[in-house]
């Protein structure tokens, strides 16, 4: 499991359920877009992420945004490697004498 997969997958997660488009993740992540579509593809071919296109209005004059979101497999999966990928995160505590956070 990669820190960008971990990284996609919480993205998704915080969205509570609401459909992100892959811009938003790109932001969200930090992570490059071309790192961020192969991770959803790889998330979508897995069955934890499902997509969609968006009905474009002829009047946007933009390109269509692709929409993502976790399935209820993608849910329970996603937070149960968050939880044991970075639950150390939480954990961490500063020592005296020993130089700071450990």
């Amino acid at each position: 499991m990669t820190q960008p997969t971990l990284d996609v997958l919480e993205a998704l997660l915080n969205a509570g359920g609401s459909e992100l488009h892959g811009w938003v993740i790109i932001k969200e992540t930090g992570r490059a877009g071309p790192t961020v579509y192969r991770v959803l593809e790889r998330l979508r071919e897995a069955g934890l992420v499902e997509c969609r296109w968006e009905d474009l209005v002829v009047e946007a004059n933009r390109p269509r945004r692709r929409f993502y979101r976790l399935t209820p497999n993608g849910v329970e999966r996603a937070r149960a490697l968050l939880w044991e990928r970075r639950r150390w995160q939480a954990t961490v505590t500063w020592r005296p004498g020993l130089g700071g956070a450990l």
